[in-house]
């Protein structure tokens, strides 16, 4: 519910995924749906496609799956000595169902795909040839969500996505070290839930909890909601670095937990080695537990993570949906190292169910319903959001690139537009308002700035509730507004940014 105010909310109390959906409304009214220039949602879907290469391939894959597994045969009876046998059939379908050309590109790309896994296998510890790739694929029509699939993941999928860190991260991730999840707000939402009060007891009103300030709303709302106390330690919102004192201001807090964004929503800034390095001995200091939220670390290339500063304290989160333009997969998982495993299982032994170390508490509560599991038999992440994910990362690089080009150029255009300065940021961009604006329209109630801007069809999130209280106190925030880069065209990011300025200006 909104604060039916003058303006329909209040930016103080309100939350901004709530408010953010009636100025989209209010825009729609205004000028028109296929007008409208909405910079308020974080998914890339609405701007961009997921991509084209990896999709044919996986239709491709789902074509094939009819055709190895239907009421006549079953790949599962398939065995390796048939390896040259299975191939041929491929191969025969392809030229059989498709133009020459494409059956060309098809088969290209099942070869490529084939040799990456067995490489990223390799590295991973397993001795798979053609024939172990395909019967991952094929067994049960895995493919095509035809079982209920590994609890943990698939290990095809698993194999890849541990790959994939292992390459990206600089960090050794093996695929025992995965639990999927149906994307990173699952991952959030069962770490509160198995640790809770209805969980382990591990944060029960009244404990501490430390998060980054600004940083993603949901955070802030889900702790507040269970009552923890909620201790924030700043990071400068231009440049998302903590001043050298910044924990030095938190010496008294005792947290549990300590939540860390990185690259950050809402800034899209990430921290660089130094705030990394000081959260990770504030962390040894306080003997707290960091979970890490990643998802956008994709976007930098060589970016480190707080895996390699706090190994034996970290459980990570991560997920498909913003790199690959597609949200919709549900795809996301913990990176629970052995050493994390180890030692926060040892550390929290009161607080988890006897017996179980925290990836297996982490897995089981990841279940609908309780914390113990009660429909632990199956991922929640689809068996065609794993094959369709894996797709991506193997046979999406340029894609990748082309799309990570397209966004450095949005913020480029984006922040000459609106005359604000470039700090490096990527995918989201979090503007003070009344940095721009005139000294008229600094007078104008932050609420009427949103609507008006929303009237001329632009959208952007209200940002003041994602800087903590002590923030917020400090210096008013109601001004803030995060933009989303990736949802528009270029052309479209300039048109909003000029609007923007123009409105703010005069």
């Amino acid at each position: 519910m909104l604060t039916q105010n003058e303006f329909g909310f209040d930016l103080a109390t309100d939350n901004p995924f709530v408010i953010f959906r009636l100025l989209a409304k209010i825009a729609r009214e205004a000028v028109g749906v296929d007008k409208v220039l909405d910079l308020s949602r974080g998914d890339p879907g609405y701007g961009f496609a997921p991509n084209v290469r990896s999709r044919k391939f996986y239709a491709f894959l789902v074509a094939l799956d009819t055709v190895l597994n239907n009421f006549e045969t079953h790949f599962k009876d398939r065995t390796k000595d048939s390896e040259t046998e299975i191939l041929n059939e491929i191969e025969q379908f392809a030229k059989k169902n498709y133009a020459e050309e494409v059956a060309t590109e098809l088969l290209a790309d099942f070869d490529e795909f084939l040799n990456k896994v067995i490489e990223a296998a390799k590295r991973q510890g397993l001795d798979w040839g053609k024939f172990e790739v395909l019967f991952e694929l094929f067994k049960y029509a895995t493919v095509s969500g035809g079982c209920y699939h590994d609890p943990y993941g698939e290990l095809l999928s698993r194999v890849v996505v541990a790959d994939y860190h292992s390459k990206n991260l600089g960090v050794d991730v093996k695929y025992s070290d995965l639990v999927f999840t149906n994307g990173a707000s699952h991952a959030i939402g069962t770490f509160f839930k198995a640790f809770g009060a209805e969980g382990g007891g591990l944060l029960k009103p009244g404990d501490e909890v430390m998060i980054t300030s600004p940083v993603y709303f949901p955070y802030m709302g889900i702790m507040e909601a269970r009552g923890l106390k909620i201790t924030c330690v700043s990071a400068d919102p231009a440049t998302g670095q903590f001043a050298p004192d910044a924990f030095e201001k938190v010496a008294d807090s005792n947290p549990k937990v300590i939540v860390l964004v990185d690259p950050d929503n809402p800034t899209g800034l990430v921290k660089n080695e130094e705030s990394l390095k000081m959260l990770a001995e504030f962390a040894e200091q306080k003997d707290a537990i960091i979970l890490s939220d990643e998802v956008y670390s994709a976007f930098h290339p060589g970016k480190k993570s707080i895996l390699e500063f706090a190994p034996k304290r970290t459980i990570r989160i991560d997920a498909r949906s913003k790199i690959e333009r597609a949200t919709g997969c549900r795809f996301g998982e913990y990176i629970v190292t052995d050493v994390a495993n180890e030692f926060i299982s040892k550390k929290w032994e009161e607080f988890l169910p006897k017996g179980l170390d925290v990836k297996t508490y982490l897995h089981d509560a990841k279940a609908p319903g309780g914390v113990l599991g009660e429909f632990r038999h199956t991922t929640f992440v689809p068996g065609p959001s794993q094959i369709l994910g894996i797709c991506h990362i193997l046979l999406g690089d340029k894609e990748r690139a082309k799309y990570r080009d397209i966004v450095q150029e949005n913020m480029n255009v984006w922040s000459e537009n609106l005359g604000i300065e470039n700090p490096g940021n990527f995918y989201y961009s979090l503007v003070d308002l009344n940095s721009i604006a005139s000294e008229a329209k600094k007078s104008v109630p932050a609420e009427q700035k949103f609507l008006d801007l929303a009237k001329l069809g632009v959208v952007l999130i209200p940002s003041n509730l994602f800087f903590s209280k002590e923030d917020r106190e400090a210096e008013d925030r109601k001004n803030f507004a995060r933009a989303s880069l990736p949802n528009l065209t270029t052309a479209q990011v300039k048109s909003a940014a000029k609007i923007i300025r123009e409105y703010l200006t005069n």
